[in-house]
């Protein structure tokens, strides 16, 4: 009997632990990790508020799903065909290709979460605006495609004044095949000049792109325009002239090419000292000297002559030019009334051999060139000084 209740007591002890211990395991079981949160369905947005007007359609219009993919982008101007936007390999993002002004748009979108389950739809409109008023770019130097010397600078004029500096400037890019370090300036509120830190090197291909459509450049003035244009820098081709020498000198690729006598600006109209840049040929030029606020018809010194050959250096009557007769005191006495006289052999030769956008250093002379003189100052102005000419140095 004592035997049989020792048997009892061995055989019920594990099990009952082994019973407790299922017990204990099946709780747990039964309570349980907590059930994962439940997945946000897709959310669709565009990139321009619902219902918004006056939208400056500077940027494309960008639909997006946000926890999920696109599965259908409709964006339709009143009147008009649905636009033909490129959807991202992600199926993520739809951009449109550029918007028109004074147009009204409906958007619509799908999409599906990362589970294939459809979200809300997105439908809505917006209008852009109807500009009274256009900002065009007017001129452009250089011209697209052309070679010019290693010290053109790049400018934009517009045809009418820019309020918001800062937002046609963020807009305009320069792109050159070698590094160049440079900077715009705005040399007055129709112009924007870009300019490298030193003169280019030759052989640099340079691209600009303005892209202005839609731009708010101020007071309800907008963008007309994208524009694009590229240029190269030829060879490394220099004139210094040297007022009190009454010679100029050319340089190519850093060698001296050719000392030519010249005559220069005599005391009361002196040539003005500094970094000129050459920028017009004419194989005649009229010329009077009224027009740059010289000698007035009537009064001793006026002019009014045709002359051959002329290469424009500033735009306050300063030219590189021909002049037989000054042949005689080239060399030797200033007798002009600024420019810079040669005789008919050295003018044909500089003529020919100048390519615009060379600079012609002029020194010795008691005048300074100044931003004043002419819209191809930039050379005059210091570094840092021309830095600060950007309506983005402070950003």
């Amino acid at each position: 009997m004592r035997t049989g209740r020792g048997l009892d007591r061995a055989t019920t002890g594990p099990v009952v632990v082994l019973l407790a211990l299922i017990a204990l395991l099946g709780g747990c079981a039964g309570a349980g990790a907590p059930a994962p949160p439940p997945v946000p369905p897709v959310a669709l947005a565009a990139s321009v508020a619902p219902g918004a007007v006056d939208v400056a359609p500077a940027e494309p219009l960008i639909v997006s799903a946000a926890g999920g993919r696109l599965t259908s982008v409709t964006v339709t101007p009143s009147g008009g065909a649905a636009l033909a936007g490129t959807p991202d390999p992600s199926g993520t993002r739809w951009t449109s290709p550029q918007l028109a002004y004074g147009t009204e748009y409906r958007v619509q979108a799908a999409g599906v979460d990362e589970q294939g389950r459809p979200g809300a739809p997105l439908d809505q409109t917006f209008r852009t605006v109807a500009p009274e008023e256009t900002l065009e770019i007017a001129s452009i130097r250089p011209t697209d495609g052309q070679t010019v010397g290693v010290a053109m600078p790049i400018s934009i004029t517009f045809d009418t004044p820019v309020t918001d500096r800062a937002a046609v400037e963020r807009r305009v890019s320069v792109a050159t095949s070698t590094p160049t370090e440079g900077s715009f300036r705005w040399m007055s509120d129709e112009q924007l000049n870009w300019r490298p830190k030193e003169y280019w090197r030759p052989g640099t291909q340079v691209s600009v792109t303005a892209r202005l459509f839609g731009v708010d450049s101020g007071e309800g003035v907008y963008g007309a325009e994208d524009r694009s244009f590229s240029f190269t820098v030829g060879r490394d081709q220099r004139a210094r002239g040297d007022v009190n020498a009454h010679t100029l000198v050319l340089y190519q690729d850093g060698q001296e090419l050719r000392t030519m006598p010249a005559s220069y600006g005599r005391a009361q109209y002196p040539t003005q000292y500094g970094v000129h840049v050459a920028f017009e040929k004419h194989e005649v030029k009229r010329m009077r000297s009224d027009t740059w606020g010289g000698p007035a018809e009537g009064t001793p010194g006026f002019y009014d002559e045709d002359l051959p050959l002329a290469v424009r250096i500033s735009n306050n009557g300063e030219f590189v030019h021909v002049n037989a007769a000054t042949t005689r005191q080239q060399g030797r006495s200033n007798v002009s009334h600024g420019c810079v006289n040669l005789s008919p052999a050295n003018g044909q030769f500089f003529f020919n051999w100048v390519q615009m956008g060379d600079p012609v250093e002029i020194v010795g002379s008691e005048r300074p060139l100044t931003t004043r003189d002419g819209d191809i100052a930039d050379w005059t102005i210091p570094w840092e000084e021309y830095r600060q000419g950007s309506a983005l140095a402070s950003t």
